[in-house]
């Protein structure tokens, strides 16, 4: 349930994923819980993309920006009730409740979750699929007793206030609780046995406060994400017999406090938004032996992450040109607060290397220009140029994994920050049936930081960690995208995208593979749509060209092409009920997506196994409303 996202071939830090404009972080350094997996799709009103570093808003929008927004309550009372079932056992139900007048509004939503695991197109399940890929004695497989567990289980709940203090102005207050356990993650070495996590959220705007602003707006925020993830599941889960056993569980927890003034003014026809941006974050880790759960090494040392920033973005309209600006100023502090511990296993060592680098500082501009010029009422042309940056994160500089001289994973205290300068060009067409979008981009990429594996200075040379280094690379690509209008019940969508990534320099002297780890190859999709009053049909074709341009050096590995075929229809039996249905997969295709780079990999574990895809999914949902 914890999928990750790529866009452009940007992945985990590199993209700012928000949850109605705030910022939450995941607990696990290998993402088993990434951003967006604290949100429930059910509260999800729509999602806003803005590809590369074009956002001065927020803290560390490298190579893009997806913001969350979650719905509104509305006026009037309502009520919902939906439930979906689906093939491997899948099962949601779904309750929301709706009540507002002029000034209060209110919403309350929960939603339950589980499934069994999915099989692929082999009908494989996925413990199955991982027990056919490693070796008989690797105590990372799964135990016997444990074949068909359950994939998982989720409870989640909501609530959002919206009060209209007056004519001009406005509180917003949201609350959401998650917890997930016993999720399975078969590509690692360890599964999540508790995925615990609390977001709070408010903002205050008042309008035409005098002449000096049109809208100011105070914004507070809060998450708390608990993620504990074990090996209790797998072989070296079991009583430990030999030193080969190692029940383990590694504990982590992630807290971010944030807050935010924006002022939008006029000046000289220009439209600007000031604001004062700021942020703490607290990530600590710690690896637990089982099941005394007495400490064995800390993890994460207690890292605080401080940012403060400026920013100001403005809009100019000149006849057929727009020109939008945006400059941002951050300052961030990263300290180690945690590294004289006494339950650090081995701490002389490790302080031995972190000496005099338990802080750091970095000070960045970012900024953009993007022109769009429009060639007539139909079409238009932009250029976009801009610089992003991104900070290494807690566990890029701090991580520790140590034992008896050797090395399992380590941070790099003296990484440097990522620039990314992007140029992006594009053109769009717009007529009353048809619109079409063509985009490409360029991204320079200085002192990208880059995950691999090495055996230097390891005592013994046969055992090897995961670190981070600075290189310096390139992604380039374009995508496409047409949307038709056939008649008034049919309409065709289809698009495409493409991107490659490639080093221009190298983590180490011994690797010699260009090509940036995961970095998709094509992906296109093409769909028809019938949309009647009360029926909607939908037949989808998604499909990738062949993984061949992979980093070898750090254990990724070619895989094949895929076509998958969907279809769904939505009908609505009377007013208040509706039913949708549908097939993903039709044709019970086998097929993988995501690669195996070893910058993946858990501590001291062995690369990702190749996980594929769900096969032929079958399901229905249905909605009361009332």
């Amino acid at each position: 349930i914890g999928n990750d996202l790529i866009i452009r071939g940007f992945k985990k830090d590199d993209i700012n994923v928000l949850i109605d404009g705030a910022k939450v972080y995941g607990g696990c350094p290998n993402r088993m819980d990434p951003p967006s997996m604290h949100i429930s799709a059910s509260q999800i009103e729509k999602v806003l993309i803005k590809e590369g570093p074009f956002d001065v808003e927020y803290f560390s929008s490298l190579g893009a920006l997806i913001d969350v927004k979650t719905k509104d309550p509305k006026k009037g009372e309502s009520a919902d009730i939906s439930y979906i079932y689906g093939s491997f056992d899948y099962n949601k139900l779904i309750l929301s409740l709706n009540s507002g007048d002029d000034r209060v509004k209110v919403l309350f939503g929960y939603s339950y979750e589980t499934s069994n695991q999915y099989k692929d197109g082999d009908g494989k399940s996925l413990v199955e699929q991982q027990l056919d890929k490693l070796p008989s004695d690797d105590p990372n497989r799964y135990q016997a007793l444990y074949k068909d567990i359950r994939a998982y289980r989720r409870d989640s709940l909501w609530t959002k206030l919206l009060i209209n203090l007056s004519k001009n102005q406005e509180l917003r207050i949201n609350g959401y609780k998650d917890k997930a356990v016993d999720v399975l993650y078969p590509a690692f070495v360890m599964d999540a046995d508790l995925d615990d996590t609390i977001m709070l959220n408010s903002e205050y705007s008042i309008k035409n406060l005098l002449d000096f602003s049109k809208k100011l707006t105070f914004k507070l925020y809060y998450s708390d994400v608990k993620h504990d993830m074990s090996t209790k599941f797998r072989e070296a889960g079991l009583p430990a017999t030999n030193s080969n056993r190692k029940y383990r569980t590694h504990r982590t927890r992630s807290i971010i406090k944030g807050a935010k003034i924006e002022n939008i003014i006029d000046f000289l026809d220009l439209d600007l938004k000031l604001g004062l941006d700021g942020s703490i974050r607290n990530w600590k880790g710690v690896c637990l032996n089982d099941p005394s759960k007495t400490p064995i090494q800390i993890r994460i040392p207690d890292v605080a992450t401080k940012n403060r920033a400026l920013f100001v973005k403005g809009i100019k309209d000149l006849d057929n040109l727009s020109i939008k600006v945006g400059l941002r100023f951050d300052k961030t502090d990263i300290d180690a607060n945690n590294l004289k511990d006494p339950t650090i296993a081995n701490i002389a060592a490790i302080q031995n290397y972190y000496a005099n680098k338990t802080s750091k500082s970095y000070n960045n501009f970012s900024a953009n220009l993007i022109l769009k010029y429009k060639l007539n009422s139909n079409s238009s042309f932009f250029i976009g140029f801009g610089q992003g940056i991104r900070v290494p994160d807690a566990q890029e500089l701090y991580f520790i994994g140590y034992s008896l001289g050797n090395w399992t994973r380590r941070g790099n205290p003296d990484l440097k920050e990522t620039k990314n300068r992007e140029l992006d060009i594009g053109y769009e067409i717009f007529f009353s049936d048809i619109s079409l979008k063509l985009s490409a981009f360029y991204s320079d990429l200085k002192d990208y930081i880059y995950a691999y594996k090495t055996n230097d200075n390891n005592a013994d040379p046969n055992v090897y960690y995961l670190t981070w280094t600075n290189i310096d690379a390139h992604i380039y690509g374009g995508d496409i995208s047409l949307f038709y209008m056939i008649n008034d019940q049919f309409s065709l969508e289809a698009g495409a995208a493409y991107q490659r990534g490639k080093k221009d320099t190298f983590v180490s002297a011994n690797q010699t593979d260009k090509d940036l780890a995961q970095i998709p190859p094509l992906k296109g999709r093409i769909a028809i749509n019938y949309d009647s009053d009360d029926y909607f049909a939908k037949i989808e074709v998604l499909g990738s060209a062949k993984y061949k341009d992979f980093d070898m050096d750090n254990a990724e590995q070619e895989i094949d092409s895929w076509v998958v075929i969907n279809i769904k229809a939505s009908k609505e039996l009377t007013k208040n009920i509706t039913l949708n249905a549908g097939v993903d997969n039709i044709f019970d295709k086998k097929y993988a997506v995501n690669n195996t780079y070893g910058g993946r990999s858990l501590i001291g574990g062995a690369n990702p196994v190749l996980i594929n895809e769900p096969g032929r999914y079958l399901f229905a949902n249905l909605s009361f409303r009332f």
